[in-house]
């Protein structure tokens, strides 16, 4: 009778994962689907069911953003332990964080980009909006709004990569604990 082994984490002569290089090749993926959602949902109409449809867009766009960062960390425990014999769960995390940073900053630099450049008219729009808001609110000093007005691409890039680590940090929490792999003990009585 054959016993069962796992062919994840069986030692094939596997070479060790360069976690920066993966994760920053995880990164640019992870940004680019967060960024074709975003265009695609500039594309629909903001009108009548706007807040229904940005609301399912952002459900759909959170989703495939834990889908992808999930398959990225099962794919490097998986590579890690046919290496080692086992994923920590501090490993698998931190990778899964490393991802979210550096997608955060392909995202900041794309919001940066878009709003000074590509769409200026949105963040025109955006600035006008935001200023008539601020203006309500009594005891807000002026050149604190002029400030944030003349550097609102800066602070959407900031927004972005803080967002972008903040929701990496939760959800690299969760899904780490169902992506490392124990040790398997076939691993070591194979390699002595």
């Amino acid at each position: 009778m054959e016993e069962f082994q796992n062919p994840q984490t069986e030692p094939q002569n596997a070479e060790p994962v360069n976690k920066l290089n993966s994760a920053a090749v995880n990164g640019l993926k992870l940004a680019v689907i967060s960024i074709v959602i975003s265009l695609i949902a500039s594309f629909l109409p903001q009108s009548g069911t706007g807040f229904i449809l940005s609301f399912i867009i952002s459900l759909i766009k959170l989703g495939a953003t834990v889908t992808f960062l999930w398959w990225a960390m099962k794919t490097f425990s998986t590579q890690n332990a046919a290496v080692e014999g086992f994923t920590t769960y501090g490993k698998v995390f931190s990778y899964g964080l490393l991802t979210s940073l550096f997608s955060g900053i392909v995202l900041a630099a794309y919001n940066f980009i878009y709003m000074k450049w590509i769409a200026p008219e949105t963040t025109e729009s955006l600035k006008e909006t935001t200023m008539a808001q601020l203006e309500q609110i009594n005891g807000i000093d002026t050149s604190f709004i002029e400030m944030y007005m003349n550097n609102l691409e800066v602070w959407s890039a900031v927004g972005a990569l803080i967002s972008a680590m903040f929701y990496g940090l939760i959800f690299s929490a969760i899904l780490a604990s169902s992506t490392k792999i124990n040790p398997n003990p076939m691993h070591w009585q194979n390699n002595q």
